[in-house]
């Protein structure tokens, strides 16, 4: 069975700070490179049809990442301009405000994955853009429990806090391995030797109220 449909690229490509415009113009058609404003519409195109095509299957929720304006600043060093920060998660909420009217109308929920290289990527990021969505009854959680454990987040206090939001989730093993070379940052290394590892066998599973599936 389906129990929900994925943009987790497209929804990135929603919101695509200039620093990593080549990086992610290989989520989009090769038509599309060098010109981030037509990779945006695109991306906000194919959410909203999957926003429709969600509706017609009767789904309940939907997976996404939320893309990110701010992540380039996430390190408070050099001290965070707090206007900057404010405009980046304002902009994040004008471009996914008209998305979650439509997925509303299709009664379905987003669910944003919190995952480290998103705005969205831990619960203070996700009650900033929240408030800046008018709390918006389809903005919600996919919860992932390996991206908070190599953030070093409770993840379990984490269930108590946002459980009423948590509408998704996905499972796979995680562990941090502590070493005198580096740490959380991984030191721009590959991300298997960065301190942070994730078994051969991946499991990934996703849930919603109607039912589960694991691939």
């Amino acid at each position: 069975m389906i129990s929900e449909l994925s943009t987790h690229l497209e929804g990135q490509l929603v919101a695509v700070h200039p620093t990593y415009d080549a990086a992610f113009d290989a989520f989009a058609p090769a038509a599309l490179h060098g010109d981030p404003q037509a990779r945006q519409r695109w991306a906000v195109e194919k959410v909203r049809q999957a926003a429709v095509a969600s509706g017609r299957l009767g789904l309940q929720a939907h997976a996404t990442f939320s893309g990110a304006l701010a992540w380039p600043f996430f390190y408070p060093w050099p001290p965070h301009n707090q206007p900057l920060l404010d405009e980046a998660f304002a902009e994040l909420a004008r471009r996914w405000r008209p998305l979650l009217d439509l997925f509303d109308e299709q009664g379905v929920d987003v669910c944003y994955e919190i995952h480290p290289g998103e705005d969205l990527h831990d619960g203070v990021t996700f009650e900033r853009f929240l408030a800046l969505v008018d709390n918006h009854p389809r903005c919600n959680m996919l919860y992932d429990p390996s991206h908070l454990h190599l953030q070093q987040m409770d993840y379990l206090t984490y269930i108590d806090i946002y459980h009423a939001r948590i509408k998704a989730f996905h499972v796979k093993d995680a562990e941090f391995r502590r070493n005198g070379r580096n740490g959380v940052y991984g030191g721009y290394q590959a991300l298997a030797a960065a301190g942070r590892a994730f078994p051969l066998s991946r499991r990934r599973g996703r849930s919603t109220s109607k039912g589960c599936s694991v691939s």
